[in-house]
């Protein structure tokens, strides 16, 4: 059986390794037509739009390897059971669940790569790519965060929140400064009023502020100081979250973009639910497999290779559109973020098991 699964292997990778490569030079030859206008303009030499494009490479082949692993699975079982390999095989009574679950091991390991990919690989060819594309091609300064910033909102612990009128990173100094403190019910208890702060020492000192105190009743009390100590040392720079692409990151800086957004009071469910969906993405391999074996086998269909091959098809499109409907549903609080991410998985992972009970032993 090692022979078998040896030959049978080889069968899928070949065309795996073909199309992945072919849908990513699609995708480059596409993106440099895009924007050759750009290009042009800025008088952009050949070297470096290509090491632009061979840079963001790795991602596009990544973003649709999903649809690579269908149609090489398509070709290379199709053909097998075209040249009646799979029918000598059942012949020599070599049971056709053994290569099934060989596509299932073939698509879990495919899963796993997929992961490592995203996780160690693309991370860093996609910054590269965008620091060519910032620095090289459009001459502007790559992963600086602008110094002036207004209108900043922080949550902070114990049911508080902060809003910043006004921010300078670079003097490391903010004004028109609200800080609202609320009990367990939601009722406003203390509130800061402080026209300027420094952050010095490690944290900030806020200055020229007054600090009412609420009763149950209402009621409240003034305290005016000139100069204060405030228990928040938070960093200047880490009170601004720059918008990042989420393949630029590995899952442990994608968390903590997560939490940072979620402490300057952001929404952060789509990036919640993309976070999920890394785990979910070594798992949707092996639905595709479930999906693509019983249309590459036909079904028993004597139309089975035209019509297997578009119905597949039709099948990875619909996954896709289930994958923005859920993402959509997540983002507006109508499922929770783990269930947006898997509920794909779930789906089609039912389908798939309702067509591989319908192979012809």
């Amino acid at each position: 059986m090692i022979k078998i699964y040896t030959y049978i292997s080889k069968q899928f990778l070949k065309p795996l390794v073909f199309i992945s490569f072919a849908f990513g030079f699609i995708v480059m030859i596409s993106e440099f037509f895009r924007e050759m206008s750009m290009y042009m303009e800025l008088k952009t030499p050949f070297f470096t739009i290509m090491e632009y494009l061979l840079l963001s490479l790795p991602w596009w082949m990544i973003d649709v390897f999903a649809v690579s692993v269908l149609l090489a699975l398509l070709f290379s079982l199709g053909e097998l059971a075209k040249r009646n390999e799979i029918t000598a095989l059942k012949a020599s009574g070599v049971n056709l669940w053994r290569i099934i679950s060989l596509f299932m091991v073939l698509g879990f390991c495919i899963g796993v790569f997929d992961f490592c990919m995203r996780e160690f690989v693309i991370p860093h060819t996609v910054v590269k790519a965008e620091y060519v594309k910032k620095v090289k091609i459009k001459k502007k300064k790559f992963g600086e965060i602008e110094s002036e910033h207004k209108n900043i909102i922080v949550t902070l612990p114990n049911n508080s929140r902060m809003s910043i009128g006004y921010l300078n990173i670079k003097e490391n100094y903010m004004r028109d400064i609200i800080i609202d403190e609320y009990n367990d019910k939601y009722y406003l208890t203390k509130n800061i009023v402080v026209g300027e702060g420094v952050y010095t020492n490690g944290g900030w000192l806020l200055k020229h502020g007054v600090t009412r105190t609420f009763d149950d009743k209402n009621n409240w009390n003034e305290q005016y100081f000139d100069s204060k100590v405030f228990g928040f040392t938070v960093k200047p720079q880490d009170l601004i979250v720059k918008d990042t692409r989420f393949e630029q990151m590995n899952l442990k800086t994608f968390k903590e973009y997560i939490r940072k957004k979620q402490m300057l009071g952001q929404n952060t469910l789509k990036e919640q639910i993309k976070y999920h969906s890394r785990f979910a993405n070594v798992f949707a391999h092996i639905i595709v497999m479930m999906i693509g074996i019983p249309f590459a086998l036909g079904l028993g269909n004597k139309f089975g290779k035209i019509i297997s091959f578009t119905f597949a098809l039709i099948f990875s499109f619909i996954y896709w559109c289930i994958q923005a409907v859920c993402l959509s549903l997540g983002e507006n609080q109508i499922v929770n973020v783990w269930l947006a991410a898997w509920l794909p998985n779930i789906l089609f992972g039912i389908v798939g098991i309702y067509l591989m009970s319908r192979i012809k032993k």
